[in-house]
């Protein structure tokens, strides 16, 4: 049974629209000053604390309130870190795009095999942000590492997937933008992967089996990997 694993955010989802209109209208709510040229130093913030809550370093409660404590720090705000995740996290399970040309490919890779979602976002926000894209009832399997006790990289998220659907590791294909967390985990896991990278940039640690720039390349790794197999 063909079966791929796909990432959410970043692959299909468009969390850094979603989170740069979120942050605005949090901090506008709860009156902090505030220019849209700060999100970078904002998802910097963020996307620093999100490896350290794969790495084990952060609980996913201290992450959500040290992202917005670090950024506070450094653009000198006086605010209370955990009301301004309340009013941006509420903002955020609602506030959701995908990317462009993603329904086009989600539906190209049903075509090919059942296609499972995983991800370690907060189950209100992914499962709000699905809804609001009209893709909660897209896929065989919703996968996020807050229900089922492990996170990627983990092997073991991607284990308890695999047990539970009753899948073979050779049958997967894991997809996802970060090497970190999905190429990572996938490595660690024994399952080949195909890197989404659009940026173009070079991998570094982990071992994507195939990299793609574009839908259609991941698509054609697809292709290649189960003629392969």
């Amino acid at each position: 049974m063909i079966s791929f694993l796909l990432d959410a955010d970043e692959t299909i989802l468009d969390f850094v629209r979603s989170s740069k209109e979120s942050l605005a209208a949090a901090m506008r709510e709860i009156g902090v000053p505030y220019k849209e040229s700060r999100y970078d130093d904002y998802k910097r913030i963020n996307d620093a604390v999100w490896r350290e809550y794969e790495q084990g370093k952060l609980t996913k409660p201290a992450l959500m309130r040290e992202r917005f404590s670090r950024f506070f720090a450094q653009c000198g705000i006086k605010a209370d870190p955990d009301e301004a995740n309340r009013v941006y996290f509420g903002y955020i399970c609602r506030t959701g795009y995908l990317l462009n040309g993603a329904k086009e490919f989600l539906d190209a890779l049903k075509e090919r095999g059942k296609v499972f979602l995983i991800t370690n976002g907060t189950p209100a926000a992914q499962y709000g942000r699905l809804k609001a894209v009209g893709l909660e009832n897209a896929f065989d399997g919703v996968y996020i590492s807050d229900e089922i006790g492990y996170k990627k990289p983990d092997p073991r998220f991607f284990s308890y997937l695999i047990e539970k659907e009753g899948l073979a590791k050779r049958d997967c294909l894991v997809i996802g933008d970060s090497l970190t967390s999905d190429i990572a985990g996938a490595n660690g896991a024994g399952i080949e992967c195909v890197w989404y990278a659009p940026s173009g940039k070079a991998p570094s640690g982990a071992k994507p089996n195939y990299i793609a720039r574009s839908y259609a390349e991941v698509l054609r790794a697809a292709d290649e990997w189960r003629a392969g197999r």
